[in-house]
């Protein structure tokens, strides 16, 4: 049963961030306090040593998630939001649980179950029944969605556009398997699929294909990151950063293309600069538009 109501503090609405890695719960944050809201930070995994959010938060093992969900309630926090990168899913069979974790041990180790979309459903559904609404990164910070159409200052050649088509194929396929977001492809074939690495470890991959001369020198790869077919949209769309271009870069990838209107760009003016001075094409990828094309090819 939810806790009792908390007498709160002056301010605005709480929202809890539970916050893994990287700089997007940083920006939720940012955008939270400019709508009037104040973030309550849950920090996780790759989030728990994570010095830039100076907002109200604590870091917590796995062991002690139960701990978080009573904090987060006490706090005020009625509305929740999920967000940043979390590499490695809990274990909670190896961890030494806290007795609030201990009481919803049994729901954890169902929750966990499956792959990523599924498990973040299975969540979803549990924190409803324990008094939260689930809300999507682009509700707090609707900028941070890509665009459709060719956002860099170069358009994407031919081939380009024949190698984004294959890539958003596999990427889509990908996401109807619940098996990863990002594929990279030429337009003579595809090169490599995302798994459970992530798409930085896969982005290491191309590179090392490309070191190996396993790519040809006609050969124009591009990185495509799609939504999945039945994703719930509140959870882990597909985003790219400054570090992804940087990543592109290594791997000689030409072109990037993402979901237009359902995945997020972390930084867009920093990011437009790079791939700019790089010479890469960025796109946002319109569903409609890459069916057409890749109904052409096959």
């Amino acid at each position: 049963m939810p806790a009792p109501e908390p007498d709160l503090p002056p301010g605005g609405e709480r929202l809890g961030i539970v916050a893994g890695g990287g700089s997007l719960p940083v920006v939720v944050a940012q955008a939270a306090r400019e709508r009037g809201m104040v973030p309550i930070v849950a920090r996780f995994a790759d989030g728990i040593s994570n010095e830039a959010i100076t907002d109200l938060s604590r870091a917590f093992p796995w062991g002690r998630t139960g701990d978080a969900i009573d904090w987060l309630y006490a706090e005020g926090a009625r509305k929740l939001v999920f967000c940043g990168t979390i590499s490695s899913r809990p274990d909670f069979r190896s961890v030494i649980p806290s007795l609030r974790t201990l009481r919803i041990l049994p729901k954890a180790l169902s929750i966990v179950r499956g792959g990523d979309d599924v498990m973040l459903r299975n969540l979803s559904r549990y924190l409803e029944t324990r008094g939260f609404e689930l809300l999507a990164v682009q509700e707090i910070a609707p900028r941070l969605i890509a665009p459709a159409g060719v956002l860099s200052a170069r358009p994407p050649r031919p081939r380009e556009m024949l190698a984004l088509a294959k890539a958003h194929r596999a990427a889509t396929a990908l996401g109807v398997l619940d098996a990863g977001q990002a594929a990279v492809a030429s337009h003579e074939r595809i090169i490599a699929l995302e798994g459970i690495e992530g798409t930085r470890d896969m982005m290491r991959r191309v590179a090392e294909f490309r070191k190996a001369k396993r790519i040809g020198r006609t050969e124009s790869p591009v990185l495509v990151k799609a939504v999945k077919p039945d994703q719930d949209r509140r959870f882990d769309l597909p985003s790219i950063g400054i570090q992804t271009i940087e990543e592109a870069i290594a791997a000689g990838i030409s072109a990037i293309g993402v979901s237009a209107g359902e995945s997020l760009i972390l930084g867009i003016d920093d990011v437009l600069d790079a791939v700019n001075e790089a010479g890469i094409c960025l796109m946002g990828l319109s569903r409609d538009e890459m069916d057409l094309r890749g109904d052409v090819q096959s």
